[in-house]
């Protein structure tokens, strides 16, 4: 009956293979009629999840222990931009720049068109005889004479006086110079060029019957047999003025013919 029941306990549940219900021995690991391992009961048959990490762009730097640094946080995205409004002004000034323009052509056609034409600021006198010519001040008034001609201002108070005479006998351009000024007391000056002619010159201040002091510069040649003179006079205060303005460029144009 004793060994009936060691028998009994040999065969208990806890010694039968979980798997076929064959019985081991105590120090048995697996079941020697299956091969099943020890109190399992059946093998497993679920897959175990695996973890998976978030992927990264690129890997984390590690700090000087050699672990992995943490990732910088990302920053916030800015915000869109604001649309941009309309510019008008550019617009409106082109606009205006536009109208002042064709408003000041129109003005200026208008004005061409309606305009009287200019007044010539000088004019060249032909000597009828075809003696000599020169340019000459528009407002000054021209006089043509059988021995020449006289130009004077509107006032009369500045004059050019050109004289075309015969010479004395064996009279040079020098004496005859020395003769026209012996009168009202000129003094020699430097020669001077023009019109393709060497011009004796005498020069100098003098008083006349109505008190004005005035000055003379007197400008002789001889051409083509003709003692040519050009005598030029102003009152002495302007005279420096009128002689630029007027006299020298007049004499620069003088020509023969």
């Amino acid at each position: 009956m004793a060994r009936r029941r060691r028998d009994e306990e040999k065969t208990t549940p806890a010694q039968v293979c979980l798997r076929c219900g064959a019985p081991y021995e105590d120090d048995a690991t697996v079941c020697f009629t299956c091969g099943a391992p020890i109190g399992e009961i059946k093998t497993p048959t679920q897959p175990v999840a695996v973890p998976r990490l978030p992927k990264q762009s690129q890997p984390l730097a590690e700090d000087a222990a050699g672990n992995p640094a943490t990732a910088a946080p990302s920053q916030p995205l800015p915000p869109p931009p604001l649309p941009r409004k309309p510019r008008w002004w550019p617009i409106v000034l082109l606009a205006l720049v536009l109208a002042l323009a064709t408003g000041g052509g129109v003005a200026y056609l208008v004005r061409a068109l309606t305009a009287s034409p200019p007044v010539a600021s000088s004019q060249v006198y032909r000597d009828p005889d075809h003696r000599f010519h020169f340019t000459r001040p528009a407002l000054w008034t021209l006089t043509p004479r059988s021995d020449g001609v006289l130009v004077t201002d509107g006032d009369g108070i500045n004059s050019m006086t050109l004289t075309i005479s015969a010479p004395s006998p064996g009279e040079d351009a020098k004496a005859a110079a020395d003769a026209l000024a012996k009168s009202q007391n000129l003094a020699a000056a430097p020669q001077q060029q023009f019109a393709g002619a060497t011009w004796e010159v005498r020069s100098g201040p003098h008083t006349d019957a109505d008190g004005v002091t005035r000055q003379t510069t007197l400008y002789v040649t001889l051409h083509d047999g003709e003692v040519y003179s050009i005598a030029c006079v102003s009152p002495l205060a302007s005279y420096s003025a009128t002689n630029n303005l007027v006299y020298q460029p007049l004499l620069a144009s003088f020509a023969f013919g």
